[in-house]
């Protein structure tokens, strides 16, 4: 009885192995009746560089039984056929007409029997109006845009670097009426140019991407460049001071010594209250376009923030800082770290035989105190821009 029922048992086992052999073959009998499926080769790789609202693809095919290759982009709506001719080797494709955007690629390629291949994906980017819109160019430092009537040369002091830039293009006049056209590098932070005239254009130049196929540039920006002289000091003199320190000695008269080493300083022992300021007679009417202005080099922590220049061509009392003759140059700020001359520039020249360099007040102390101060006289008329 145990017998039976173990070889029935068996018997089921068979019976129920046999069915799912049955199904399965069910399951494969109807891809294999279809025959074997054959795929075209890949592409081997895809390079994809941007460019100015359009994308260069480099295909790279390995295989020789690629005959051409279609790329779809925009979930397929857009494509695009390459011929390839069983050829191996890079194929470049340039897709026009790509507005700003990133894109997904997908790549399949076709042997001489129509066979396709598996897709291959690549991405990348075309960039336009908004990358443009967000570009910079690099600042200049406007305090030295001034030639050197003596050195016939000028020299531009960059500001920092902008990232992304490759490169920068200055154009000018030079004094033969020639257009110049000047590479200089990105990071550059000085440029020197020598024998010209009228004022100094420049643009950058970027590139989106390290390999893109186009490069962009900033929309030019005018360096204005003045064409002065130094006034000749040897003649001027002091006529009049609100204080100067005379322990340790720091007179006025070092404002003007030629010496930005020696700091005119207010007196400090006891303090002297504001407003600070010497007047200087230059000796003659001289026409003025800037003057410059030198902070203390041994200490300007408390140094005055802003400083006033006025000028007079005469005046009843030169000596007198409230005569009605003063007429104001503007209020002007006072760099305390740089060891670079800072300019005071107006509109227009002006015509003046004395001048006050005057500070009302300071927030940082009750002092006031420079290194040195100049002025500067157009270099012939036309020239300063």
């Amino acid at each position: 009885m145990k017998f039976n029922k173990v070889c029935f048992a068996l018997l089921m086992l068979l019976a129920i192995a046999s069915q799912s052999c049955t199904d399965m073959n069910d399951l494969t009998d109807k891809y294999l009746d279809e025959g074997e499926i054959v795929y075209a080769a890949k592409v081997d790789s895809v390079g994809v560089r941007a460019g100015e609202n359009r994308i260069q693809l480099d295909i790279y095919v390995k295989a020789q039984r690629v005959e051409n290759l279609r790329v779809y982009w925009n979930n397929y709506e857009d494509s695009v056929d390459v011929e390839i001719g069983g050829k191996t080797g890079v194929f470049p494709v340039i897709l026009d007409d790509m507005p700003e955007s990133g894109y997904l690629f997908q790549l399949v390629s076709f042997d001489k029997f129509g066979n396709r291949s598996l897709e291959f994906e690549a991405t990348g980017s075309s960039y336009g109006e908004n990358y443009k819109n967000g570009l910079s160019n690099r600042s200049y430092t406007t305090e030295f845009t001034r030639y050197d009537m003596e050195g016939d040369s000028m020299v531009i002091y960059w500001g920092g670097t902008v990232r992304g830039a490759i490169g920068m293009e200055l154009q000018y006049t030079d004094i033969s009426d020639k257009t110049v056209r000047m590479e200089v590098p990105a990071d550059a932070s000085t440029t020197t140019l020598y024998k010209l005239k009228g004022n100094v254009s420049y643009n950058l130049r970027f590139l989106p991407e390290e390999n893109a196929i186009d490069t962009f540039t900033t929309v030019s920006k005018s360096i204005p460049i003045y064409y002065e002289s130094p006034i000749d000091k040897s003649s001027w003199k002091i006529v009049a001071f609100s204080s100067a320190s005379a322990s340790p000695e720091w007179p006025a008269t070092n404002a003007i010594d030629g010496d930005i080493n020696t700091p005119w300083h207010t007196e400090h022992n006891p303090t002297a209250p504001f407003p600070h300021y010497f007047i200087v007679d230059m000796g003659e009417v001289i026409d003025i376009s800037s003057f410059e202005v030198y902070r203390r080099m041994d200490d300007s922590g408390g140094a005055q923030p802003t400083h006033q220049i006025f000028y007079a061509e005469s005046l009843a009392d030169p000596t007198d800082s409230n005569d009605m003759g003063w007429k104001d140059y503007g209020v002007y700020s006072l760099d305390n770290v740089v060891d670079i001359p800072q300019f005071s520039r107006a509109a227009n020249v002006v015509k003046a035989r004395y001048f006050m360099y005057y500070v009302g007040s300071n927030s940082r102390s009750s002092y006031a105190y420079i290194g040195e101060i100049g002025a500067y006289s157009p270099a012939g008329d036309g020239l300063i821009h």
